[in-house]
């Protein structure tokens, strides 16, 4: 099969039917990621479950769903028939031992996604993220209408998906780093974290990556601003926001989007009159 051009491959439009991509880290039990998309499965839904793992981790895994389980290895997926109806697909691509190419981890995506459109298929899609390049991340977005990122136990949710295609990464990361103590401060309102899961939750979000150089001696001057506090956790120094600090914090933030918002403002109706 020749692999599509970049103008025919299709964007996500996929109405009522899900078809997410679930990144976790290493740190993170993949199957209660998928249990949970399976928790409201209706008695005549089917679930077609594609791993490389034993096959009787995930019968027993996801037994309480008592759903109709079938169980797919990857090398089948493309001969196996997945009849309309209800039913619901998670790809445990986590467990693919054979390190793909970007081509072929595009073209399952986009079977995927036909089977999402047409029938109506929700799907999840679970990655390791450690065992995936950020080139990969940008590649499987285009084929989703959900994000999801869970590190520990914080999920971050993207309901639906931004088109980075158009942006530059230089912008992006330029606007990142003029903005990085105030995405800090909204980061660790969320949860307390340390400065590599800081870089983590920026470079997923953003595809920037930022040095341990440059997140901890901003870390260093927020706490010398009484903004956040730290505290050592085995070897790792966690931070969070400063006891009695969480208002000004929140004044921060709230004032970066208003400088924002007047400044979209202006250039949109300078826009507007240029056109």
């Amino acid at each position: 099969m020749d692999s599509p051009s970049p103008q025919s491959r299709p964007d996500v439009s996929a109405g009522d039917a899900a078809h997410i991509l679930h990144l976790y880290t290493q740190i993170v039990d993949k199957y209660a990621i998928q249990g949970a998309f399976l928790a409201s499965l209706r008695n005549d839904e089917e679930v077609v479950y594609i791993t490389e793992d034993n096959p009787k981790t995930g019968i027993e895994e996801f037994s309480f769903a008592n759903a109709k389980l079938r169980i797919v290895r990857l090398e089948d997926l493309r001969d196996t028939k997945i009849e309309t109806g209800k039913k619901r697909i998670v790809v445990d691509a986590g467990s693919f031992s054979k390190k793909e190419r970007a081509y072929e981890i595009e073209q399952r995506e986009i079977y995927l996604n036909e089977l999402a459109e047409r029938h109506s298929v929700n799907c999840l899609c679970t990655y390791d993220v450690s065992k995936i390049s950020p080139e990969t991340i940008k590649h499987l977005v285009r084929y989703h209408n959900q994000l999801r990122l869970t590190t520990s136990d914080l999920t971050v949710v993207s309901g639906d998906i931004v088109d980075k295609s158009k942006l530059s990464g230089g912008s992006v990361e330029r606007i990142v780093k003029e903005n990085l103590d105030t995405l800090i401060l909204a980061l660790l309102q969320k949860k307390p974290m340390c400065g590599s899961d800081i870089i983590e939750a920026i470079h997923l979000e953003f595809s920037v990556f930022l040095s341990p150089g440059t997140i901890y001696p901003l870390l260093h001057s927020l706490q010398e601003r009484r903004l956040i506090r730290s505290e050592k956790q085995g070897k790792a120094k966690i931070y969070a926001p400063a006891q009695e600090a969480e208002l000004k914090i929140r004044d921060l933030i709230n004032e970066q989007i208003q400088v924002r918002k007047l400044l979209n403002r202006y250039l949109s109706q300078e826009m507007e009159r240029g056109g």
